[in-house]
């Protein structure tokens, strides 16, 4: 692996584990067994490191937000399969979502992941809308909104739950299935029979098997 791969996954870690504050990069290049000067070649400053993380962040999450509409099939698997990305995504880069991370980023920094998470509520909001166009749920455009500000929280803070109650420090599978199941939870009094019909038939499965 390149130095600066390594740099990047280094300073990722320690920034999730202990707070982008509370790690500086002599501390990074400690971790590696690198010299300053080799980590200085690579990122002059923290910020610039903190920058180099955000924009692999952002990728993903945009990567995540261009996922097309299936047409046919279960019509849910759309946003199951764009909640478990992002469950994901908010884990992988915990650090940027922290509070404090806003109050000692830089305003560039802190503008571009507000404009995310922005974005992320406009999608989550256009699969609320196509479910109802393809009468898999029943809601106003008022109701939508809620659904998708309610959404976010649980995305948002679902980790932070599980390591709070129950100590989780390595996001599993199952975390990640409970968190979208949380989701499912609030669409469940708006979802239509057919919709209904599409959540229950993965159980069956699974009770079959």
């Amino acid at each position: 692996m390149k130095t600066r791969e390594r740099i990047l996954q280094a300073g990722l870690a320690l920034f999730n584990e202990r707070g982008e504050a509370a790690v500086s990069l002599a501390q990074i290049a400690a971790q590696l067994g690198i010299s300053e000067g080799n980590l200085w070649y690579h990122f002059r400053t923290k910020r610039d490191l903190v920058a180099a993380l955000f924009a692999e962040s952002e990728a993903r999450v945009e990567r995540n937000l261009s996922r097309p509409p299936s047409e046919a099939g279960d019509q849910l698997a759309d946003f199951a399969a764009y909640a478990t990305q992002a469950f994901r995504d908010i884990w992988d880069y915990r650090f940027l979502y922290r509070r404090h991370f806003h109050q000692t980023v830089d305003a560039a920094l802190a503008a571009r992941l507000v404009a995310l998470t922005e974005r992320g509520h406009r999608y989550n909001e256009r699969i609320l809308e196509e479910m109802v166009r393809r009468r898999l749920m029943r809601a106003s455009p008022a109701e939508i909104s809620e659904l998708t500000a309610n959404a976010w929280i649980i995305s948002r803070y679902w980790l932070d739950y599980l390591q709070e109650r129950h100590g989780v420090d390595t996001l599993s599978a199952p975390d990640i299935e409970a968190g979208v199941k949380q989701i499912f939870a609030l669409y469940r009094p708006y979802l239509s029979e057919a919709a209904l019909a599409q959540t229950a038939a993965p159980q069956r499965k699974r009770a079959r098997g």
